[in-house]
């Protein structure tokens, strides 16, 4: 799998070849990607590394030894996720060089997104960036295409109208659950996480109309000071039985590697004999809710992919800002690439 003689790797598996019930297999909580951070220094050829893992893609960067092979990045990958190597790149998105910093300014400026022009990513990459930096993971070469990347990613998120509408997976969330009801200060609302999207969620339900909405978090402390930040009443996660059924719609974004909301859990909770709807709305990777929750005839859920596809009916009106936003990565990442081979003779 290894691209020329190029040492600088982007290795990706994302939406566009992986579906949700793969990615979630690859989705890392933050103690497994110290785990593989641990993996990734033990291997000599290894000379830089980072981690981007968010709820739609998992990514390795790697810097490796003059003379080393993707392929050992492949394989290491492979014995982390208990897989074979085959099974990895069935769904790998892999490149090299000029084309892996030209992949990492579309990811950046939201341009690889399943919701193109997401505005969550950015701020993503950075955490992954400030994380591998801070251990030391990072070396001259990953801070001067990080960097750079940002600089350019900026750029097109500024110049280009690809991110116009602050477009973000939880806004279209929200915009499904207005479709659906109509006018949400007539619906009540129900936000799982406490995290940047729970945060997006909450401000677009208010924006939206909301007025009787909820926040939950594993944490009462913490549910306290997310309602009194964001509004809202606190709720504690471990308690959902309890108040579930008193809600219209559910979004659930929090990091969990088991679904929080189960088909039992609705059984539980009598939701099949309410006579109003309960609709689910999925934005968790690994997946927050069972998919067999939908099997109740007045529950409606959606996941991930759900809302990818109905934003994307909307981006029409901005295709032309992508192709611009495209040429603007190439033509960014060539200059990148080349000062780079310019100032650090690493690929000979």
């Amino acid at each position: 799998m290894s691209q020329g003689n190029d040492s600088f790797f982007v290795l990706s598996i994302n939406h566009e070849k992986a579906p949700l019930e793969v990615r979630e297999k690859y989705s890392l909580d933050s103690a497994k990607v110290g785990q593989l951070y641990d993996e990734l220094d033990n291997r000599p050829s290894v000379s830089e590394s980072l981690i981007l893992n968010t709820c739609n893609r998992f990514e390795l960067y790697t810097r490796l030894q003059q003379g080393a092979s993707s392929n050992e990045v492949l394989d290491l990958l492979a014995s982390f996720y208990g897989t074979t190597a085959d099974d990895v790149s069935e769904h790998l998105h892999l490149d090299s060089g000029q084309q892996a910093v030209q992949h990492l300014i579309e990811v950046s400026a939201g341009l690889r997104s399943q919701i193109t022009g997401e505005a969550e990513i950015l701020g993503q990459v950075k955490t992954a960036y400030a994380t591998s930096q801070e251990a030391g993971h990072a070396g001259k070469v990953i801070n001067r295409v990080f960097q750079k990347a940002f600089q350019a990613a900026k750029l097109i998120r500024t110049s280009t109208a690809v991110c116009q509408g602050q477009i973000s997976i939880a806004s279209v969330a929200v915009d499904l659950a207005t479709k659906i009801f109509g006018n949400l200060s007539s619906a009540a609302a129900l936000s799982i996480g406490t995290g940047e999207i729970g945060e997006n969620t909450v401000a677009s339900l208010r924006a939206r109309g909301a007025r009787q909405f909820a926040i939950a978090s594993r944490s009462s402390e913490r549910a306290r000071e997310a309602a009194e930040q964001w509004g809202g009443t606190p709720k504690v996660l471990g308690e959902l039985e309890s108040y579930l059924a008193d809600y219209d719609i559910v979004i659930a974004a929090v990091g969990s590697e088991e679904p929080v909301v189960t088909r039992q859990l609705l059984k539980t909770c009598g939701i099949q004999k309410r006579e109003r709807p309960l609709f689910l709305i999925d934005l968790g990777l690994p997946r927050n809710i069972e998919q067999s929750c939908e099997d109740f005839d007045n529950v409606f859920l959606y996941n991930l992919d759900d809302l990818a596809n109905i934003a994307e009916e909307n981006l029409a009106h901005r295709k032309e800002a992508v192709v611009e936003s495209k040429e603007i990565a190439a033509q960014k990442s060539q200059f990148i690439w080349n000062a780079i081979l310019k100032r650090q003779n690493f690929l000979r």
